[in-house]
């Protein structure tokens, strides 16, 4: 494929030109209710209805049309998706009509609804797989071995490379003006979100039980003995002949495709799982940041400032009264310019500190503990205090004895990080706590 719009019409993603959000939920709504259909189709009266239904229970606009009538709208809808080329129509037997999805809108829609799916991401059984695959290789059956094994790798390194994007996503949410600057919507989203589909589904595996580095040397010797091997590389290119119906060079380009594609991914995968470790480092500190500036223990000068500004563009009378200072070539007596004048020695005095008062003191001093009590120094030192009487504590029964969720936020973003003393291993267990929602983990230390 050359062209994405050689396969797909022209005006095809032109539905979401207007009234974009209404209709998406029309397109998986009828995606829901045709999928248990064999050729994704149904009569075109009980798609309208379907429809119908959706607008009845939404109170909502759509351009272009006056009339507020839920079925008129419904039919809006349908003519736009059969304009687009979404839907088609087919007279039946009977002479109804019937409606069904585009072939390619289906994949279109399938892999919409794969963006937000919550399936765990297995990589040891995948390379595993492949290992095993090169381990046991039988020449004559080579060339279905390697299509296979080319497919799951390409499978492998894509799913990789949404990690990698994945995690660079959340850090962008993260410093995002309508989270950055609320404790709880971040501390939600670490728990909820970032530990379930990032961490526990993927980066912990990923770099604990599931690492490919355990079979990536033998995956590439194998594909390597396989290339070396002229016998063994004729026999596989003259059977990819046989089932591909093409010639010997189109056939032995195929197998080179393939086997270097196969080598080269594994040559290149801990590059690969590095990078995502950086990323999940850099996750990690600017989740910290701002649960560390959030509690009150960093001053964030810059910060306070942005949030002045922020606020005088919301109230436009906020620095009338500032003084405006400006650029003037003539200057007078009264200017703001002080002229430069001979240096004169200066007397120096003894500076005697003034009395501080004990009250601010203290608070000055707690402010301090307080500061002291977040860092990862600190909270290191407080898990291994914990490990040395029990070989493991569960992250519930952690936060119960602690009652801090910022505490214990970054309790769990420290053990994710290069170097930790400790390590967290996640369980399927669905904690409540404080109206917090969080898997529960084990904490334990480093082996």
């Amino acid at each position: 494929m050359n062209n994405l719009f050689d396969i797909l019409p022209e005006n095809f993603f032109n539905i979401f030109y207007k009234n974009k959000r209404i209709m998406s939920d029309c397109l998986f709504i009828l995606y829901d209710y045709m999928k248990e259909d064999t050729a994704f189709a149904s009569l075109k009266e009980n798609v309208i209805f379907e429809l119908t239904k959706y607008f009845n229970n939404h109170i909502v606009e759509i351009d272009d049309i006056e009339s507020h009538a839920a079925k008129d709208k419904a039919y809006y809808v349908y003519r736009r998706f059969k304009e687009c080329k979404w839907i088609t129509e087919e007279v039946g037997n009977n002479y109804q009509i019937y409606t069904s999805f585009e072939d390619y809108a289906i994949v279109i829609l399938e892999a919409f609804m794969n963006l937000d799916k919550d399936s765990d991401v297995e990589y040891s059984s995948m390379v595993y797989g492949i290992y095993k695959s090169f381990i046991n290789f039988d020449v004559e059956n080579g060339h279905k071995t390697l299509e296979a094994e080319y497919s799951r790798t390409k499978e492998v390194m894509t799913k990789l490379k949404n990690l990698n994007t994945n995690i660079k996503r959340y850090i962008k949410r993260l410093l995002k003006d309508n989270m950055k600057n609320n404790l709880n919507d971040i501390l939600n989203a670490l728990l909820s979100d970032y530990q379930v589909k990032i961490i526990d589904r993927a980066f912990y595996n990923l770099t604990t039980r599931d690492n490919p580095v355990k079979y990536r040397n033998s995956i590439i010797s194998q594909i390597q003995r396989i290339r070396d091997n002229e016998i063994w590389a004729d026999t596989i290119v003259r059977n990819i002949m046989v089932t591909k119906d093409i010639d010997y060079n189109e056939a032995y380009d195929l197998f080179d495709q393939q086997t270097l594609y196969i080598l080269e991914a594994f040559e290149n995968i801990m590059d690969l799982i590095n990078e995502i470790s950086r990323k999940n480092e850099r996750f990690v500190a600017a989740a910290t940041n701002r649960i560390m500036f959030l509690i009150n223990v960093k001053e964030d000068i810059g910060g306070k400032i942005n949030e002045l500004i922020k606020e005088g563009q919301r109230d436009a009378t906020l620095f009338e009264d500032i003084t405006h200072i400006s650029i003037n070539k003539y200057l007078d007596e009264e200017s703001l310019y002080t002229p430069r004048q001979p240096r004169k020695s200066m007397e120096v005095e003894l500076i005697i500190e003034p009395h501080l008062d004990e009250n601010v003191r203290a608070e000055a001093l707690a402010k301090m503990k307080l500061n002291a009590r977040y860092t990862k120094i600190s909270i290191e030192k407080n898990i291994l205090e914990i490990l040395k009487d029990n070989h493991e504590i569960l992250g519930s029964q952690y936060y119960e004895e602690k009652k801090d969720i910022s505490l214990f936020v970054l309790t769990w973003l420290y053990g994710y990080s290069q170097n930790a003393k400790y390590q967290i291993e996640p369980l399927d267990k669905v904690i409540i706590k404080d109206k917090y929602q969080f898997r529960d983990f084990i904490i334990r230390g480093v082996k």
